[in-house]
This record gives C-alpha cells, sequence and structure tokens, in this order.
C-alpha cells in the first residue's frame, strides 16, 4: 500500500474510485466517514457489525482504550484500527497489500494529526518480525479475505503474538468454521452473525476462568 508525503495527504487518493463509506462510531472521530475503494476481496466490515464487536471491547476493558496495542492484520479501509485510535489507542499497527487502501488510511491519520505503524506489507512477513522482536498485542483483528485458507495460515502466527490478556477477534464468512481457533489455545468468549459473515472473540484458554458477567 502507497506511502503519502506530506504534499498528498489529500482526503481521498487520487486515480482509485469509491465504492462506499464506513463511519467511525465512537470516541474523538465520531460519525466521521472513511472511504472504502474498489479493491478485489476488499469487504469492510459493517457498521452494525462493529458496533456490536466494539461494545464487547468496552465491556472488556471498561471503555479504556489509551494504552493497548492494537494489531489490524487485514486492515482494507482500516475501519477498526482507526476505530481504536478515535478511541484513544495510540499503540496501533495496521497492515495491508493493496496500496491505495494504505494510502488512504495514511491519509486519514494525517487530516487527524496522529501516527500509527500502517505497513504496505504481507501479514506473515509482518508476524516474523514481530515475533522476533517480542513484539505482543493487547487485541489482534484478524478479517481476512474470504477464501484461500487465510484463517488456517495466519493463526498460529498471531498465536505468536499473544500474552496472557491478548485479545483476538475474528471475522468469516456466513458458515465458516471458527472452531480450528481452540487447536491454538483460543477460546470463544462472544460470537454473532449476519447474512454475511460469522465473527466471534476469543481469548486464551490457559487465562484464569471468566466471571459470570463477562462470558455473558
Amino acid at each position: 500500500m502507497k506511502k503519502l508525503s506530506p504534499s498528498r495527504s489529500s482526503h481521498r487518493p487520487s486515480n482509485h474510485a469509491s465504492v462506499g463509506q464506513v463511519r467511525i462510531i465512537g470516541g474523538d472521530w465520531r460519525r466521521q466517514k472513511i472511504e472504502v475503494l474498489a479493491h478485489e476481496g476488499l469487504r469492510p466490515s459493517s457498521d452494525r457489525v462493529r458496533e456490536t464487536v466494539f461494545n464487547w471491547m468496552m465491556h472488556q476493558w471498561g471503555g479504556v482504550f489509551e494504552g493497548k496495542s492494537i494489531f489490524d492484520a487485514f486492515a482494507g479501509s482500516g475501519a477498526f484500527g482507526l476505530e481504536c485510535i478515535s478511541r484513544g489507542a495510540r499503540d496501533v499497527t495496521l497492515v495491508d497489500t493493496h496500496r491505495p487502501a494504505v494510502s488512504a488510511m495514511r491519509s486519514t491519520l494525517a487530516r487527524w494529526g496522529v501516527a500509527a505503524d500502517v505497513r504496505e506489507m504481507d501479514v506473515l512477513l509482518v508476524c516474523r518480525e514481530f515475533a522476533a522482536s517480542g513484539k505482543r498485542f493487547d487485541w489482534i483483528v484478524l478479517d481476512p479475505p474470504f477464501g484461500n485458507g487465510w484463517l488456517e495460515r495466519v493463526v498460529p502466527a498471531m498465536t505468536a503474538l499473544a500474552h496472557e490478556q491478548t485479545w483476538l477477534y475474528v471475522e468469516v464468512e456466513a458458515g465458516g468454521d471458527l472452531s480450528s481457533l481452540a487447536a491454538h489455545g483460543w477460546e470463544s468468549v462472544r460470537e454473532g452473525k449476519t447474512k454475511q459473515v460469522q465473527y466471534g472473540l476469543f481469548r486464551q484458554k490457559k487465562l484464569a476462568p471468566l466471571n459470570a458477567e463477562a462470558s455473558s
């Protein structure tokens, strides 16, 4: 994905069509719109799904995103990572291979006047780099392109970036199988589905049992 120089921090990257918008749900930039650029396989999570997931995380973290480290592994429009930034997180990594989409994320951050680690790279290469350096995250967002076995390929790499309090969000196509996460030590805490997608919030099984309120 494309890096913008300071002189090219416009809201919309040139020569790339927008096919829609998603909105920031909460925080400093609540209700601002993020453009979704035309790209094969790009399928941003709906506002409804993201609102549900952020309600889950607000509950788990008591509404506090400051000081949390976030890894949006298949960032696409950047909606998850940018939402975390809007809510106060500043250690945020967004990764995608689509140059115009990365350019758009960098443009949004420039308009907001905040910094994040935005990379135009293969996600598995980024994971290897972070694992080697000992980098760990508080929340990993895993919303890979449908098909091609991405979930099975990347979950081991994501597990290597987890510490004992890490949360993992996974979104797959409707009817997709999330049970494979258990083999890598991930326990389902909350799950949901729409006509298009199935999604869930997970944490490591080795953690102490969840209390009744958190697991409800």
